[in-house]
């Protein structure tokens, strides 16, 4: 095991991959749940975000992404 590598849990590493990208940050304040926005950024080809498939997140996981889009979205209705 690498005792220097940073290990992050995939549901922050894909929140931190939204919140860096204007692009995926603007879209993600106009998808209401985490199934909406995969729907659209698969439209875009992307398939996973900070290494982390979206196929292999699991029920916890997207619970967690669905509470993340919620707070995003309710940023743009201020």
């Amino acid at each position: 095991m690498n005792s220097k590598a940073v290990y992050t849990e995939p549901v922050n590493r894909i929140k931190q991959r939204i919140l860096f990208d204007d692009n995926l940050d603007n879209l993600s304040t106009l998808c209401p749940t985490w199934e909406d926005f995969v729907i659209e950024v698969s439209e875009w080809g992307i398939y996973e975000l900070g290494g982390v498939d979206f196929d292999t997140l699991t029920s916890n996981d997207i619970e967690r992404l669905n509470q993340f889009q919620k707070n995003q979205s309710s940023e743009e209705a201020e």
